[in-house]
């Protein structure tokens, strides 16, 4: 009986470690959608819909990724992936106004 008490503790001790391990950036909340952009900068995903100018403060390119984007920097500090070839998005950074961030470097 005390062997298999040591051996379940151990195995809860072994799981308790392996998820506490895990990088945060992994968990990603099920309110933010998938083309806001978590670390490292490349994007799975463009954003569908096209974003109030008024909310942009910045861009960054990420264009050589598997899927070329150009991520906006919205006020409330959100990166949002979009299509480089989308003409609102061609508009946006042709805009002198709207500063050009510099890329992350990947990890």
């Amino acid at each position: 009986m005390k062997v298999s008490v040591a051996a379940l503790s151990l195995l809860i001790l072994a799981i308790t470690s392996a998820v506490h391990s895990q990088p945060t950036f992994n968990v990603i909340p099920s309110e933010i959608p998938e083309s806001v952009n978590h670390p490292p900068t490349c994007c799975l995903k463009y954003h569908e819909k096209v974003l109030p100018r008024k909310l942009v403060v910045g861009y960054r390119q990420a264009l050589n990724c598997y899927l070329p984007a150009i991520i906006f920097i919205t006020k409330r500090k959100r990166e949002i992936c979009t299509n480089p070839n989308d003409d609102w998005v061609q508009e946006y950074i042709k805009d002198l106004r709207l500063p050009l961030r510099p890329s992350r470097r990947l990890a």
